[in-house]
């Protein structure tokens, strides 16, 4: 069976995301499964002809087959540059291959060549229920007087411009099949999909800084945003400090200077230890990552949450919120204590319940057989691929559709 994987992040000049890592991960695999062709979508253009011709070589030196028809569209590049999506695709000739697949949906393009496509979607491409959605961004998504921005722009380019656009094309141009990495994407949309199980995976190279000891503060690493329940790690703490003092120690970078001025003045005001390091090296991040107690995730926004994957194979417990993507992959753990959304008193006393364990106590738990065997399944990219594989064959009997 030959598969066109139309995307545009393998081009990319720096580190895409998860998503990315995803994509690239899976395709190499389901080489031994299909013969593959990388099909760029237009969103690569927005990348300069030098940087994509340079890509292009790399991923070919890596045995993914580019589209011929790419290297006549870098050969007349200021001209594809202004073309519409339709113009683009028609570049492609298509008709050897069996099925389009869009790994990490990131464009519209594969609506637009004619031909059976499946697609997964890591996030929700919209949100269905407008009120619930709304009520939601206005608890945690606040306005941001450096940059204009509030709930209300999330919420209206949700109602004007992703949920019109995708449904549109969705009845027009229905996928023949849609999974996703969680069940995220599929409840906050409404779509009918599969589940990837594993949806995603690890580096085991993570499994080595287990069990290395532990120390009394409290982690956080993700991006530094409202979307990952940033700002109320403050309050969440305050509460924690009625009974005990843990270090927070954070990494990752802020994305704006009034978000950062606003969380220190508020960790100040509180008498918090707070440690910043900014954004560090893997190895840095690993090695302070597991030997932490805990890791506080009061995140909004996922789809996954490789970092709460990171945690449980570093051995540091986790506590979040009851999202989708969290209940989905991790419900069924007891290493990740999940709390109703918002309920900062209640995340808080499950914080305190796991700072109070000691160091022995910590391990065993986070030894239990039943998260071993998740690990094992979460550690390689080739049970990720599998899934993958199986949803396009099941996918194309039918087993799988967008119908809401």
């Amino acid at each position: 069976m030959k598969i066109g994987i139309v995307y545009d992040n393998f081009l990319s000049p720096s580190f895409a995301g998860g998503g990315s890592v995803h994509a690239y991960e899976v395709t190499l695999r389901l080489r031994k499964y299909f013969d593959i062709v990388y099909i760029p979508s237009s969103n690569s253009l927005r990348w300069s002809k030098e940087v994509l011709e340079k890509r292009v070589k790399e991923i070919e030196r890596l045995k993914i087959k580019v589209a011929g028809e790419f290297y006549e569209i870098l050969d007349n590049y200021e001209k594809f540059k202004k073309v519409n999506v339709k113009d683009y695709v028609k570049v492609f000739n298509v008709k050897e291959i069996d099925v389009l697949y869009e790994p990490d949906h990131r464009s519209f393009d594969i609506f637009y060549f004619g031909k059976k496509f499946g697609i997964t979607f890591h996030e929700p491409p919209f949100y269905a229920n407008s009120f619930k959605y709304l009520r939601r961004l206005i608890k945690f998504y606040k306005f941001n007087p450096s940059t204009g921005k509030g709930f209300y722009t999330r919420f209206l380019y949700n109602e004007l411009v992703a949920k019109p656009k995708h449904k549109s094309l969705l009845k027009s141009q229905p996928p023949t099949f849609i999974g996703a990495v969680s069940a995220a994407a599929l409840v906050e949309s409404g779509l009918k999909g599969k589940v990837l199980k594993p949806g995603n995976a690890f580096d085991p190279s993570l499994l080595k800084y287990r069990g290395r000891g532990k120390e009394e503060y409290i982690a956080f690493w993700s991006r530094l945003n409202q979307d990952k329940g940033f700002p109320e790690l403050p309050d969440i703490l305050k509460i924690v400090y009625r009974e005990i003092k843990p270090k927070l120690i954070i990494m990752g970078k802020f994305f704006d200077e009034y978000n950062k001025k606003l969380f220190f003045k508020k960790a100040k005001k509180y008498g918090l230890d707070v440690e910043y390091l900014g954004f560090v090296d893997r190895e840095k991040l690993y090695e302070i990552a597991s030997k932490a107690k805990l890791l506080i995730y009061p995140s909004h926004v996922d789809g996954f949450s490789l970092v709460v994957l990171e945690a449980l194979a570093l051995g540091t417990p986790v506590v979040a919120y009851d999202i989708p993507a969290i209940r989905s992959v991790y419900g069924e753990l007891e290493q990740v204590r999940i709390v109703r959304e918002f309920d900062k008193e209640e995340l808080a006393r499950e914080a305190i319940k796991i700072l109070k364990m000691s160091e022995k106590q910590i391990e065993d738990f986070m030894n239990d057989e039943k998260l071993l065997q998740f690990l094992k399944l979460h550690s390689s990219w080739d049970n990720v691929a599998e899934a993958v594989k199986n949803l396009i064959i099941e996918g194309l009997k039918g087993q799988y559709s967008n119908i809401t």
